[in-house]
């Protein structure tokens, strides 16, 4: 049975690229500029190779996206266990940057995709020289994305002058012992990793790690632990798109997801590979309009071809045994009548 992924995702983008609903992340003066028409379609199979469609050549940032991928590296660097203590992975039905659920949470951070916890994983990795801090957050997205990404210096100073929930949240935690570095400095970073600018075939790369148990499909390096992998999708399932994230698990069966308000949405499929959608109008939860639509589609065709494919090799397994069995039959048949048309010439 052949999967035809071009077709599918060709087909999805075709459906999808009329939808004009949504609007552009306003909040952040710099993101309400980004081109609404952009839509790009990227897809990473587990083998390394790529299909993309549309604009996938344009960047937009990387934004919530990023945290993926600093808890990532905290979960490498620090182990589950640490990040469970100092992070946690519970849920929320408010908003991603939400005051309120700072300070009634048992926790605090609730979990490492909302900014409250996002914001204090990057603080784990807090030091005094505030270039070495920068850098070090950076350069991991490098590693994932297997090449040297660019900042969007505007939208960075844009998202400075305005990260004030971002900087109470922090202090919020501070006053909770549920962060652990210099708030202005730790916030700054946060805000920078954020502004990183990448594009669906970026975002696909990137994905795909997680995806391929740790290692790069490209520059081959060994960036996770296939079991840090694991954790990391489970961590993700009922988080990555805010409050649409149970909706999302319901609908495609538990893939792991996480978008981003710059516009892209990066979705995680065990044992098919990894899909990236970029489109900035976005719905009420901060998630890619377009995105949403077109993955869950890709997904659950991709998923269903999968599981179909499974049942075909299972029967088809079944069948060889039966062949296998029945020919076992014919030959110990054929070797008695051999043996006893022997015997009967014999006598």
């Amino acid at each position: 049975m052949n999967l035809n992924i071009k077709k599918i995702i060709d087909e999805t983008y075709d459906k999808v690229k009329v939808i004009k609903d949504g609007k552009v992340a306003s909040y952040i003066p710099q993101l309400a500029k980004v081109d609404p028409n952009i839509f790009a379609i990227s897809f990473v199979d587990t083998k390394g190779n790529m299909y993309s469609i549309g604009d996938s050549d344009s960047k937009v940032a990387i934004e919530s996206i990023s945290k993926l991928f600093t808890f990532s590296k905290a979960v490498h660097k620090f182990g589950e266990n640490t990040l469970l203590e100092k992070i946690g992975v519970g849920g929320s039905s408010l908003p991603f940057n939400s005051i309120i659920a700072a300070l009634e949470s048992k926790t605090h951070t609730i979990n490492p995709f909302v900014n409250q916890g996002a914001i204090a994983t990057t603080s784990l990795f807090y030091d005094k020289n505030h270039k070495k801090f920068k850098n070090e957050i950076l350069n991991n997205l490098n590693i994932f994305a297997g090449k040297q990404l660019k900042l969007g210096e505007k939208i960075y100073h844009s998202e400075s002058e305005t990260n004030n929930t971002n900087m109470a949240l922090a202090y919020i935690l501070k006053s909770f012992n549920r962060f652990y570095g210099q708030v202005p400095s730790s916030v700054d970073v946060y805000t920078h990793q954020c502004s990183v600018l990448v594009s669906s075939k970026d975002l696909a790369l990137m994905g795909s790690v997680i995806t391929n148990n740790g290692i790069h499909p490209k520059t081959k390096k060994h960036i996770l632990k296939p079991e840090h992998c694991q954790f990391i999708k489970r961590a993700l399932r009922p988080a990555g798109l805010y409050e649409f994230s149970n909706t999302w698990i319901v609908k495609t069966g538990c893939v792991a997801a996480k978008s981003g308000v710059g516009g892209g949405i990066l979705i995680l499929i065990p044992d098919i590979g990894t899909l990236a959608i970029v489109s900035p109008p976005l719905d009420e939860y901060g998630n890619s309009v377009k995105g949403i639509k077109a993955g869950e589609i890709i997904t659950n065709k991709l998923l269903h071809f999968c599981n179909k494919n499974k049942k075909h090799k299972k029967a088809k397994k079944k069948t060889k045994k039966k062949t296998k069995k029945k020919n076992k039959k014919k030959k110990y048949k054929n070797q008695f009548k051999k043996t006893l048309k022997k015997y009967r010439a014999r006598k």
